[in-house]
């Protein structure tokens, strides 16, 4: 059932977001409303990954935070350098994530439909990860236009064909960095916008620290 109203909000925001432009609160809202919504699906997500894994996957209490992903941003940041961000990186580097997520979890899926082929569920949440992914990426990008933020003109490709041979272990350890990495950018995104949102009503032109 919450995957499916999961799915049904992907829809209605993605609809949304392209029936009419968005003032500057208004798009720092839905942003930070779907990054509020999306936590609850990405905290189940990674819940069941864990449990189709096997050991030491699925033990309990598993942790493995210096697991790290290439081409798959962190949403680690020290707080000094986070609070200083200005509102163009801030939000360059939310849509350069969600961006590399949004294919690490066409891979993910392709992973899981082979090693576990009855679990249906995950396959599913991690289709509605995908799909929320590029739901804020639609919003990410309207943000940058409302703010007059250039980005880069080409977007960096965060996967090859080669990791598709990757050896069962390696699959296993992607899928769990994915899902770890999407829930902790999706509680990051939120603060993220309230910073945004903050330093508008205090009507500064950015948030970035200057030396």
């Amino acid at each position: 059932m919450l995957a499916v109203f999961m799915a049904m909000s992907v829809t209605i925001w993605l609809r949304g977001s392209a029936a009419a432009p968005l003032s500057g609160e208004e798009i720092i809202t839905q942003i930070h409303g779907l990054a509020t919504l999306y936590k609850t699906n990405s905290t189940l997500m990674l819940k069941t990954y864990l449990q189709y894994q096997g050991p030491p996957f699925s033990d309990i209490n598993f942790s493995f935070p210096s697991w790290f992903e290439n081409g798959l941003p962190t949403a680690a940041m020290g707080f000094k350098a986070w609070r200083c961000l200005c509102p163009g990186d801030r939000l360059l580097q939310a849509k350069q994530a969600f961006y590399a997520m949004s294919e690490f979890f066409q891979l993910v899926r392709d992973d899981q439909t082979a090693l576990n082929p009855a679990a249906s569920d995950l396959h599913q949440l991690l289709e509605i990860a995908r799909r929320s992914s590029e739901a804020l990426l639609s919003n990410l990008n309207q943000a940058m236009i409302m703010i007059g933020f250039q980005p880069p003109s080409t977007q960096p490709e965060p996967l090859s064909w080669t990791s598709t041979d990757d050896n069962t272990f390696k699959r296993k350890v992607r899928g769990y960095v994915l899902c770890r990495e999407y829930k902790d950018w999706l509680m990051r995104l939120a603060m993220d916008m309230d910073r945004m949102k903050a330093t508008r009503n205090r009507r500064e032109i950015a948030d970035c620290c200057r030396s």
